[in-house]
């Protein structure tokens, strides 16, 4: 029987994530940093809004757009994590799919192989990990372009 343990070992499996991290991050094309600024600009008051005008409005909107930008890198470097765990566990499973009956359902393979292999339940854990930062970030993502969107409106409205 060949699992992920005969394929890997559970103390390279940092080696595996931080070479991940490393390809992440080496294939940025150029930096992308956190803006102070942004935090300024969500939390702004109503009436700091409305004293405003059209081209600060847009001015704040670029910023939020370019911190959305950021967040989207960060999002992107944990959807490529999520895609490998996936990978890698889908391979481990398959590689062990003949010892379970052939009308087993796919995810009673899958989590059990997962839960009798000690590498799998590592990758397991950096997927699920993944998964959720994945969709926090996107939600953040949403609501900071509809903030930003909010701002050219208001850009517009002033101006016309």
């Amino acid at each position: 029987m060949m699992n992920g343990k005969k394929q890997f070992s559970t103390d390279s499996f940092e080696y595996f994530v931080d070479s991940l991290d490393n390809y992440i991050s080496g294939e940025q094309i150029y930096s992308i940093q956190i803006n102070p600024e942004v935090e300024i600009i969500i939390n702004l008051e109503s009436v700091e809004l409305e004293s405003l005008t059209p081209e600060e409005c847009c001015e704040k909107a670029y910023v939020l757009y370019g911190y959305c930008h950021y967040v989207q890198s960060v999002s992107n470097q944990h959807i490529v994590k999520l895609n490998w765990c996936e990978k890698q566990l889908n391979m481990i499973v398959s590689k062990q799919a003949s010892q379970f009956d052939k009308y087993m359902k796919w995810e009673q393979k899958y989590y059990t192989v997962i839960d009798g292999d000690e590498f799998a339940k590592k990758l397991f854990e950096v997927k699920m990990a993944a998964e959720s930062r994945v969709m926090w970030l996107d939600n953040k993502i949403r609501d900071l372009r509809r903030m930003a969107d909010s701002l050219l409106e208001l850009s517009r409205r002033k101006s016309g």
